[in-house]
């Protein structure tokens, strides 16, 4: 590394007075080892460590902010790895957690990351008046309440010990693989020093989240040309090592415009899952291509289709199954996703640990599907609206299925199209009848955020007694056994209630140029945390 690195400092001066690199075209020119190029298919909305409103925006924070520690699924066990911790302890009551600080982890300012920054993040993220998406990530802290906020004069389980080190006590034992993963991989630490002073009403609005010039990852934010390109520059203080890649840049490219860019070299990485695939009619070719790792695995999120709950036609235990039966999941799986996926049993999939394999999917048949309308008294004359977010182009496709389907089925559908924005605006508004949606969450299988009653995905507006007290049971069980037993009878549950239909879980597609060496994948099949271990040849 020491001598990489000092070839590294000598050639980056040739660069920079050879013509600086940037920012125009830089991709289209020469390849350069200090230069890699990731493509993912829409902008981001802000980079929010705490609020990132889309797997763009996150895309983006995960080059310049971590956790406390990496979470990637090897051999199908959840595994955990240093990051800003470089230890950590659970107690024998599997209620206390103890880190420890890596000693050399800073802000890029130089300021050191402390068990202050630890705990104004989660007093940031606890407080009700901070727009946040982290509250289910922390809410087995004690203190908080299902939704992860505070109540007044509530007290954290939090103690500093040590500048550097740090407690944390949950109100019941939890089991501490969900722990790692939920606090310690997927809170990112806020700089107190910059942001301590934003009341915490005004902190979602506030500039740095558009322009976040003090991170604590392996990269540096240096700038967002909108709707063009992130532009990253190496952390050279970076606590587990300089990275290799000088600069990084992630493009906006278009889905239909991928392909000619992983052709010419002028893409390095494919985002990744469900934010910049290779699309499936270009995966042969890809595949073909001499210069570059075409790489597909089972990934972690999965295809679905909403009901609003606010309807009630729609509460009917029986017209949510005959919408089940009517829809030709099969057909998605072979045609729209050519083999690269499977048909969708729940919102657990088959690459989770925590998978019921015995839950079996409700068939495709037009005839039992009308005939549970007929039974349930559903109105022939209706004509559901069924919201589509524009962007993934299968996904948009599957929606023209559904359709036919629904027609097949006597059920008067129509689609309607938006923006993902304008799209989640609806449905989070109430304003649809069905709706088309993607999720990609971590391993650990609770789900309380998406289908227990009143949780911040919950776009369904549903409330079922019975999958509230699953969910429950299910985070209060720390013994992977019983908790095991617990989530196989959440997904008969749920396959039973059908909150929602889930359609089809596509593999992960992704393009690396082969000059590219150890870009690796994580469990949400987006690029590990080892960015700074990226390394790229010339060509």
């Amino acid at each position: 590394m020491k001598g990489l690195r000092a070839r590294l400092t000598g050639a980056i001066a040739i660069v920079l007075i050879a013509g600086l690199l940037l920012p125009a075209g830089v991709w289209g020119g020469p390849k350069s080892e200090f230069v890699a190029v990731a493509g993912m298919w829409s902008p981001p909305n802000n980079f929010n460590p705490i609020n990132t409103d889309s797997s763009y925006g996150f895309y983006c924070v995960r080059f310049m902010f971590m956790g406390m520690v990496e979470a990637r699924v090897e051999n199908n066990q959840m595994k955990f790895f240093p990051a800003l911790a470089s230890r950590w302890e659970i107690g024998a009551d599997n209620q206390t957690y103890t880190f420890t600080i890596h000693p050399r982890a800073a802000w890029h300012d130089g300021k050191p990351v402390t068990a202050e920054d630890v705990l104004f993040t989660l007093m940031t993220i606890s407080d009700p008046r901070t727009e946040t998406n982290r509250g289910a990530q922390i809410a087995s802290v004690a203190g908080l309440d299902a939704r992860g906020k505070r109540a007044a004069g509530a007290q954290l389980g939090f103690r500093i010990l040590e500048p550097k080190k740090f407690e944390i006590k949950t109100t019941t034992p939890v089991d501490p693989i969900m722990f790692l993963e939920m606090f310690g991989a997927n809170v990112y630490i806020l700089p107190k020093h910059v942001l301590g002073e934003v009341p915490p009403d005004q902190l979602a609005r506030h500039p740095f989240f558009h322009n976040p010039t003090v991170g604590n990852g392996p990269y540096k934010f240096v700038q967002y040309k909108t709707d063009q390109f992130v532009e990253f520059l190496l952390n050279e203080n970076y606590h587990l090592g300089a990275p290799n890649v000088r600069r990084v840049f992630v493009r906006i490219i278009p889905p239909a415009t991928m392909l000619a860019q992983i052709e010419r070299g002028d893409l390095d990485v494919s985002a990744g899952f469900g934010i910049g695939e290779v699309m499936i009619e270009d995966w042969d070719r890809v595949k073909g291509m001499a210069h570059v790792r075409a790489v597909s695995f089972p990934a972690p999120g999965y295809q679905y289709m909403l009901f609003n709950f606010q309807r009630p036609y729609l509460q009917d235990k029986r017209v949510r199954r005959a919408f089940a039966h009517a829809v030709n999941r099969p057909l998605m799986v072979s045609q729209l996703l050519k083999g690269e996926g499977e048909l969708a049993e729940g919102p657990i999939p088959p690459a989770n640990p925590y998978f019921n394999k015995k839950v079996r999917p409700w068939p495709f048949d037009t005839a039992r599907a009308r005939a549970l309308l007929t039974e349930a008294g559903w109105d022939f004359n209706r004509t559901v609206i069924l919201r589509v977010p524009t962007g993934n182009i299968i996904r948009e496709r599957s929606a023209d299925i559904i359709r036919e389907n629904l027609i097949a089925a006597g059920v008067k559908a129509e689609i309607q199209k938006a923006d993902f924005p304008t799209h989640m605006a609806a449905v989070r508004a109430g304003n649809y009848d069905l709706g088309l949606m993607g999720w990609a969450g971590p391993t650990d299988p609770d789900v309380s955020s998406q289908y227990r009653t009143g949780g911040q995905y919950n776009l369904s507006h549903h409330s079922i007694a019975l999958m509230d007290q699953v969910l429950d049971e299910g985070v209060k069980t720390a013994d992977p056994t019983k908790r095991r037993a617990v989530y196989d009878r959440f997904q008969e549950v749920f396959a039973d209630e059908l909150p929602v239909v889930t359609l089809y879980y596509a593999n992960a597609r992704t393009a690396v140029t082969k000059r590219m060496v150890n870009v690796l994948f994580d469990a949400s099949g987006l690029f590990d945390f080892q960015t700074y271990r990226w390394v790229a040849g010339t060509q």
